[in-house]
């Protein structure tokens, strides 16, 4: 049932654009105020306190709505509410309609608009730091809009879906959570990338130049001067780097005949189809020998 979700998901989000209008998530803001109201007065509430209700009282009450609908529908309402908490939990827009939009845009305004939305900032002058950027953007945003998500829903199902996303939106997102509980949220969030980080970049080297990828990632923790548990997840952007920009990318003929920025775009995303078909595989193997369901 997990691939079958996950892939229905993908569909479904992918041919019914308007389905993105749903991932809103300003009822947080306002379970954090009231969350504040009435847990301050509780030790450690501005640390670990707070961080543990503010997480634990939601997913408390999507586990209940996961027992209701189990009981009211048996497996297919949970299926179908597996799929309900991908599609909003994906996102929160829809990265290859975003890349598609950059590509087609209609004049270099609109395109350098885009392109600096999706790099969350300003373009680079400076040709070869603009595709580094481009790069990091579109598989950080990977990471974290998709990846994340699939692995933490095997992992944990939906629980764990809703889990990474809300710790994703309230480590990133402006919000009234003390400094103490954000800094809580940042590392938790940290945490919970590590697995799915190293998973797609072992996915890279499987779907393009495994020696390559072995070696930009040894690089990048050799240089950094920590272990493999520390550090943020420098060592999956290293490696698409390392793919996309030696030329590998375009060896391999992931991308159209495009120039420039452009090109390192449509090579990123296409490498990007190329770890989640292989992540698609290795569930299709899992669910054959009975590891997930």
């Amino acid at each position: 049932m997990t691939i079958i979700a996950v892939l229905l998901a993908f569909a479904l989000c992918h041919f019914i654009r308007e389905l993105s209008r749903v991932r809103n998530h300003q009822w947080l803001k306002g379970w954090i105020g009231r969350a504040d109201d009435l847990f301050s007065g509780l030790p450690g509430w501005n640390e670990l306190t707070g961080f543990i209700l503010i997480l634990f009282i939601p997913l408390f009450a999507l586990g209940l709505i996961n027992q209701l609908v189990i009981s009211a529908f048996g497996n297919l309402g949970l299926f179908l509410l597996a799929i309900a908490v991908l599609i909003y939990t994906f996102g929160p827009r829809d990265l290859d309609t975003q890349v598609a939009g950059i590509i087609r845009s209609p004049d270099e305004e609109a395109q350098d608009e885009a392109l600096g939305e999706l790099l969350r900032g300003d373009i680079p002058d400076d040709v070869e730091e603009c595709r580094v950027k481009t790069v990091d953007a579109v598989f950080s945003e990977a990471l974290h809009r998709w990846f994340g998500i699939i692995f933490w829903f095997a992992v944990l199902g939906i629980v764990g879906a809703f889990l990474y996303r809300m710790v994703d939106w309230l480590a990133c997102e402006k919000s009234s959570l003390t400094k103490g509980q954000k800094s809580l949220f940042i590392r938790s969030r940290q945490i919970l990338d590590w697995p799915a980080a190293q998973l797609m970049t072992l996915s890279l080297a499987i779907a393009t130049d495994f020696d390559s990828v072995f070696v930009a990632w040894k690089r990048y923790h050799d240089e950094q001067g920590h272990g493999l548990f520390e550090g943020n997840n420098g060592f999956l952007l290293a490696s698409a780097q390392q793919i996309i920009l030696s030329g590998h990318a375009a060896q391999d003929g992931y991308a159209d005949q495009l120039g420039g920025r452009l090109a390192t775009l449509k090579q990123s995303m296409d490498l990007v189809w190329r770890v989640l078909g292989v992540w698609m595989t290795v569930l299709a193997l899992l669910l054959l020998i009975d590891v997930i369901t």
